[in-house]
């Protein structure tokens, strides 16, 4: 028998026990349901080795390449969070993948490989709390879309542009840029997972914004737009975006709106949707929903959804979600004091949960 409470937790989190023993890391694979450590971020991921630059006069990588390196980073980001590999990706795009971009032969495919990944660096810089490398990866990611002539690809850019300025209060910026991105998406056909994207990021600055009929109306057209077709060339792997993907979003905005029984209600369809090595996401998931439960008062069931996460914020390298968790244990400090609340803030102890985002003035979309 052995024993994880707050301290071991802790042990790990500052470093002081890099590599937990065999049944502690047994137990951490089981309840995360990873098959290798690396995935718990305990030892160096095996895709460390392949975003070393190339030896000098070597070749650039194919478009072959590049995406599935996207498509890699994408996975372990999802699972671990943005900061791991971070710095090893913005290295590869810059030794590597630029290569590819200015070779002799370089073309649209190589772009549009290009955008995808540099698209992900935005994503985790987002992660880690680095909201201005976040956007400029993503005004990056917008343009190298541009040149590859891919509609799909330069309204996901949009979406993501669209989140982080929402994300930072910037709701004009937030629903402009949405349109700028239906605009992109109504010019091709078989791109209903971007379309579905778009008009979810649309709807979130609807609700920020106070627009209730407008913002229920989008997300019903994202609805029916995730039903549709993605056939475009980029539409496959332009946007991991499905049910619970949309089921995230509209419990956003319906809790901004103050619906909290539809808030409610797409908040557990995400918890059911989300497993496997969708780790982040269902943080995220549960977090959304204990602060919609915490406003309806139910304060306790919010306060174990809490705990939930807390237990396995060390193993995610995800400011976001550190962020997150100290939102709600501010809240629950504010409020009636409960053991569940007691247990909860406790566990908050053990983390430090600050994050405060960086300034961003203006958007070029």
């Amino acid at each position: 028998m052995f024993a994880l409470d707050e301290r071991a937790i802790g042990r790990w989190e500052r470093g002081a026990v890099r590599r937990p023993s065999d049944h502690y890391r047994a137990a951490l694979r089981a309840v995360l349901e990873v098959e290798h450590d690396w995935e718990l971020g305990f030892e160096e991921s095996p895709i460390d080795s392949r975003l070393v630059p190339g030896p000098r006069g070597a070749p650039p990588p194919t478009v072959e390449a590049i995406r599935a390196m996207a498509e890699s980073v994408h996975v372990i980001d999802r699972r671990l969070g943005g900061g791991g590999l971070y710095s090893s990706v913005i290295a590869y795009l810059q030794a590597e993948v630029a290569r590819a971009l200015f070779a002799a032969r370089s073309g649209a495919r190589v772009y549009a490989a290009a955008a995808s990944l540099t698209e992900i660096a935005g994503w985790m810089a987002h992660d880690s709390g680095r909201d201005v490398d976040a956007r400029t990866h993503f005004d990056g990611a917008y343009r190298l879309a541009l040149a590859a002539g891919s509609a799909a690809l330069a309204g996901n850019m949009c979406a993501s542009m669209s989140h982080l300025a929402g994300q930072l209060g910037l709701v004009h910026d937030a629903l402009r840029i949405a349109d700028v991105g239906l605009e992109r998406v109504s010019q091709v056909d078989g791109v209903a997972r971007v379309e579905a994207r778009v008009r979810a990021m649309r709807a979130k600055a609807l609700a920020q914004r106070a627009d209730r009929d407008e913002c229920l109306d989008e997300l019903t057209r994202a609805e029916r737009a995730l039903g549709g077709t993605n056939d475009d060339e980029h539409a496959a792997w332009a946007a991991h975006f499905d049910e619970g993907s949309l089921a995230a979003e509209a419990a956003t905005a319906l809790h901004l709106l103050g619906d909290l029984a539809g808030a409610q209600r797409h908040a557990r369809r995400v918890l059911d949707l989300r497993s496997g090595d969708r780790v982040r996401a269902l943080a995220f998931g549960r977090l959304t929903l204990a602060s919609i439960l915490l406003d309806c008062g139910r304060t306790d069931e919010a306060a174990m959804l809490g705990r939930q996460v807390a237990e396995i914020a060390p193993t995610l390298s995800s400011a976001r979600v550190r962020s997150r968790l100290g939102e709600l244990a501010l809240a629950m400090r504010a409020g009636p004091k409960t053991a569940g609340t007691t247990a909860f803030l406790s566990e908050m102890a053990m983390l430090d949960a600050g994050n405060t985002p960086e300034v961003i003035s203006a958007w070029p979309v």
